[in-house]
């Protein structure tokens, strides 16, 4: 640990440190489970074998008590940060997005990979801001959706997708699953419509004005790569913000996904 330098990020799971040779070192923190490092590690090589504008996977290592994967470094800025810094071009970037995204749902998921139904029923476990009833009704709703053996990346956002000189690389892969694309569409969907922006990003007070406009014309646009019915999206949207819960801790956040998971429930059930 003596020998690394100060990180150059830090998010939920782990800290990325400048690596020798151009490289970058993701080291998680202590309490992250074996079995996600292990599941980034085997998805980040099927992904890059797949030919999909991700980081390129070296190697394994451990410092101490905390696992870590050393990546390609990848020099750019994310899209969120190109969103605030050119808003007029918001259309032609959501554009961007929905065609990266669509690319993504081509490739078949790796068959030893959790299903979108465990994965989202997992998030579902872990949150208790759901009253009872409710949750029941999200159960329910997700017990009847299809099967799938699409790759769905789980957290696709303009915060992990950068834009390099060889072009957009997608990142943080961790919550990768098997299942539908109407289900990941709808994760994306929710995110867009529910997450606060991060702190010290350039024009926040902006990219919330234009979220809406982002978000509509990523849609249409992924609507032409492959149809999405609005039936299934709204009730794969109720799963996906109530599953979205567990992550959130600012109230207007909370506020925004319990309507979306009131609205898609009270849907699907002919209200």
């Amino acid at each position: 640990m003596s020998d690394l330098e100060q990180p150059i990020a830090m998010g939920r799971t782990a800290e990325i440190y400048p690596f020798e040779n151009e490289k970058v070192l993701k080291l998680f923190y202590p309490t992250i489970p074996q079995s996600w490092i292990n599941k980034e590690v085997d998805t980040g090589r099927y992904i890059e074998d797949a030919q999909l504008p991700v980081p390129k996977v070296y190697e394994r290592v451990k410092l101490g008590k905390r696992e870590g994967i050393v990546y390609e470094r990848l020099e750019g800025t994310t899209l969120l940060h190109e969103i605030a810094s050119k808003p007029w071009n918001i259309a032609k970037y959501a554009r961007l997005q929905a065609s990266l995204h669509a690319q993504v749902h081509k490739v078949l998921a790796p068959a030893s990979i959790e299903t979108q139904r465990e994965w989202a029923t997992g998030g579902l476990a872990e949150t208790d801001k759901l009253p009872r009833n409710l949750q029941e009704k999200v159960l329910h709703l997700l017990a009847s959706m299809p099967d799938g053996n699409q790759l769905c990346h789980g957290d696709f956002h303009p915060g992990n997708i950068v834009v390099t000189r060889r072009g957009p690389v997608i990142i943080d892969w961790m919550t990768a699953s098997k299942g539908v694309a109407c289900g990941d569409v709808a994760r994306t969907s929710v995110i867009l419509e529910a997450a606060t922006v991060p702190e010290g990003t350039p024009m926040r007070w902006l990219l919330d004005w234009v979220r809406k406009v982002f978000l509509s014309v990523y849609l249409k646009t992924y609507a032409q790569y492959q149809p999405i019915e609005e039936d299934s999206l709204g009730a794969w949207r109720a799963i996906m913000a109530a599953n979205f819960l567990a992550d959130v801790s600012q109230p207007e956040e909370e506020g925004k996904l319990m309507a979306i998971v009131e609205r898609g429930t009270r849907l699907a059930a002919g209200g």
